[in-house]
C-alpha cells in the first residue's frame, strides 16, 4: 500500500510525486465517521450541550 503516487518524466528524469494514493481513503472515512460517532455519544451522555446566554 502506497502512501503517495509517483511518476517519472518522459526522458527518464527523477520521479515526482502526483499526488495522494487512493488505496488509504477508506480508511480516512472511517475515521472521521467514528470520531463523530464517539464526540456525539459523549456529548449525549455527559448531557454538556452549548446554551445561549440570555
Amino acid at each position: 500500500m502506497e502512501l503517495f503516487r509517483y511518476s517519472r518524466s518522459l526522458y527518464g528524469g527523477d520521479a515526482n510525486i502526483i499526488g495522494a494514493s487512493w488505496d488509504l481513503f477508506g480508511w480516512f472515512v472511517a475515521a472521521a465517521a467514528a470520531f463523530i460517532v464517539v464526540h456525539a455519544a459523549l456529548k449525549f451522555l455527559t448531557g454538556k450541550r452549548n446554551q445561549e446566554a440570555h
